[in-house]
């Protein structure tokens, strides 16, 4: 068992196998785990590793520390089973459809935290955050590479896949988690998101703003709604009051750096 802090909020998550810990490393808060227990590549049903233990104290979870969990989480063996019989000719292990259960649950919960997962490579430059979302295969992450390619070390990638963003006050945070994509982009941080660029090819450059009513139904497909479990009305009203808090663009791009150079030259960074 271990305390994650994610958006400012407290997770505890009681896990079976030592991969979704390992997943997490980077953001727990607190740790009650075995220090000296070590997971092969079964566990994993990925790659070898060794689970690092121990409590992370900085200034920044200090407070989260003091607090009750606002989210428990747990994965029972049937929710596994269920999970791996979605997929019945996968290879991936029990260890690995315990960490997909959790993120789902903490999918799911999120919401009534004014929060939301959304599938999107997110980047912060000079502390404002820009999100890229796109149909699988576009090229989200390809866009992100030439963005750090443009901008260098002004570029840091708050999560290549799956980012949670966060109502606090009237701004919309885009925070950092540890389910990032297959390119492992996340750091643990956060910043306010500027503009939402829906990305898709094309033979010249181009970006300009869109209405986030007149996309309604391509900006759902970047949402986490499935599940069973989340609360589709309050995810509504998140998606609703987003499209009204962060300005939405269309982002025409080839598939070379040049793509970034335009978006950041129309953005002023």
């Amino acid at each position: 068992m271990f305390r994650i802090e994610i958006a400012g909020l407290v997770i505890r998550i009681e896990n079976r196998y030592g991969y979704v810990h390992d997943l997490c490393r980077e953001y727990i808060i607190e740790d009650f785990s075995d220090s000296s227990a070590a997971f092969s590549a079964d566990d994993y049903g990925q790659k070898d590793t060794t689970q690092a233990a121990g409590t992370i104290l900085t200034a920044d979870t200090a407070e989260c520390n003091l607090r009750l969990a606002d989210i428990s989480i747990s994965v029972s063996e049937k929710e596994i089973r269920q999970e791996r019989e979605k997929a019945p000719d996968s290879i991936f292990s029990d260890a690995y459809a315990e960490g997909v259960v959790t993120y789902e649950k903490i999918s799911n919960a999120l919401p009534a935290f004014d929060a939301f997962v959304m599938h999107a490579s997110v980047v912060a430059v000079d502390g404002q955050a820009y999100a890229f979302a796109a149909k699988s295969g576009t090229g989200k992450s390809t866009h992100t590479r030439y963005w750090q390619e443009v901008l260098g070390e002004r570029v840091a990638v708050i999560n290549g896949d799956k980012p949670v963003c966060r109502f606090r006050g009237d701004q919309l945070i885009a925070y950092g988690t540890p389910w990032c994509g297959k390119e492992n982009w996340q750091t643990r941080t956060s910043a306010p998101l500027k503009a939402l660029c829906l990305l898709e090819r094309g033979e010249e450059n181009s970006i300009f703003p869109v209405q986030a009513s007149e996309h309604l139904g391509e900006l759902m497909q970047h949402f986490h709604l499935q599940g069973g479990q989340v609360d589709l009305l309050k995810m509504m009203e998140l998606i609703d009051r987003m499209a009204q808090t962060v300005p939405m663009y269309r982002l025409r791009c080839r598939n070379d750096s040049s793509a970034a150079e335009v978006a950041a030259d129309y953005f002023g960074i």
